[in-house]
């Protein structure tokens, strides 16, 4: 693929799917749809532009492809053990209604994840739970809260499956008492605007096709919607290079907190 061809694609796909590929690093964004047009059925580009143009499946196949909608409860297990043992206990602390945003969420799992962990070790607390995503079709399944394959469960406690998860013939199932702690809306976090005053946002693996400037444009972002010693979450194989510039420091890995008091995250045992 070349760059008018690339430009073809990323014109199309910004009239039919909203979605501004500047803000993604061109070079690997073209070697990913050099491999990715023949699976929807087109020999070349401009197959490829008219059917985003003409076929909704395809313009769902390509909503899915860009935005990399790969979920799974609990996902790098020693990060959300020490989002259990010591991030959510100080929020807890500090605020009984936290407010949590899971950000790019994807069909759940993650927002899930955290609505079973506090209801597990804080019973009964109110927090406001968010999930945002791109594509509407996948917020659909996220409300749904399921069906997830075994594969995406597999890190789920005995113990949280049996109290918060229903098994059923097509997967596993968020039972409904935790599906009414988290509310799902459509969001693009590239382009829209945030709300504020979140206790601990997550946006893990959200951002590795992104440019430089827009993950340094969305850590900018991130920063004025948390609260003055918020928590961001962000993915186990991710890194914030030089966190003061966005307001942050470096708690952990996989955690910066809102560099606006001096307490620090301690290293859970």
């Amino acid at each position: 693929m070349n760059d008018a061809e690339y430009q073809k694609v990323t014109v199309t796909v910004k009239k039919h799917l909203n979605l501004d590929l500047d803000f993604y690093k061109p070079n690997q964004m073209m070697r990913r749809l050099a491999g990715f047009i023949g699976r929807v059925g087109a020999d070349n580009v401009n197959e490829f532009c008219s059917l985003i143009e003409t076929d909704a499946d395809v313009r769902e196949k390509v909503m899915n492809f860009m935005t990399i909608n790969v979920t799974e409860f609990f996902r790098d297990t020693r990060h959300f053990d020490m989002l259990r043992s010591t991030v959510l206990p100080e929020i807890l602390k500090k605020n009984p209604r936290p407010k949590i945003w899971s950000a790019g969420s994807s069909r759940g799992a993650e927002a899930y994840s955290v609505a079973m962990m506090i209801e597990d070790i804080a019973p009964g607390t109110k927090a406001q739970i968010v999930g945002t995503d791109l594509d509407v079709n996948i917020i659909a399944q996220a409300n749904a809260g399921g069906p997830y394959p075994d594969a995406e469960a597999k890190n789920i406690s005995a113990s949280l499956r049996d109290r918060f998860m229903e098994k059923k013939a097509d997967g596993h199932y968020v039972n409904s008492e935790i599906r009414s702690k988290v509310k799902f809306k459509e969001q693009n976090l590239l382009t829209d605007r945030f709300e504020g005053g979140f206790d601990l946002i997550m946006c893990r693996n959200v951002v590795i096709y992104f440019s430089d400037e827009a993950k340094h444009g969305l850590n900018k972002k991130f920063s004025a919607a948390l609260k003055p010693d918020g928590i961001l979450f962000i993915g186990g194989t991710e890194t914030i290079l030089n966190p003061r510039d966005f307001g942050f420091d470096r708690d952990a890995a996989a955690f910066y907190r809102k560099s606006t008091a001096p307490a620090q995250i301690t290293r859970a045992a």
